[in-house]
């Protein structure tokens, strides 16, 4: 269960993510990123263990790669442009770092 609700918290920090990111630039984007951030080490200083934030990352990682591929009518969440390139490389680079800090003191 606390896998599960790892995943699901994942992906809604991304989907939180994607839709703020482009509300108020940068704002929106700097909001997202210590969103981001926050939640990773929240799930691993709840848990305990890194392998739960590996499962927040796959839950993230689902959702953001839904977010930059091409829905029904066509539509992208992620654009290409400097603002979405910057919302997935510092992304990425928050969620890296977070997976990494120490779980426990």
């Amino acid at each position: 269960m606390k896998y599960f609700l790892s995943f699901i918290i994942g992906a809604i920090t991304a989907a939180g993510g994607v839709f703020l990111h482009l509300s108020y630039p940068p704002v929106g984007l700097i909001l997202c990123l210590a969103g981001t951030a926050a939640t990773f080490w929240s799930v691993g200083k709840y848990y305990g263990e890194r392998r739960y934030r590996l499962a927040t990352l796959i839950g993230w990682l689902i959702v953001i790669n839904d977010a930059t591929t091409l829905g029904e009518g066509g539509e992208l969440l992620v654009q290409g442009d400097r603002t979405g390139l910057t919302f997935l490389a510092s992304g990425l680079a928050v969620v890296i770092v977070s997976i990494f800090l120490p779980v426990r003191d």
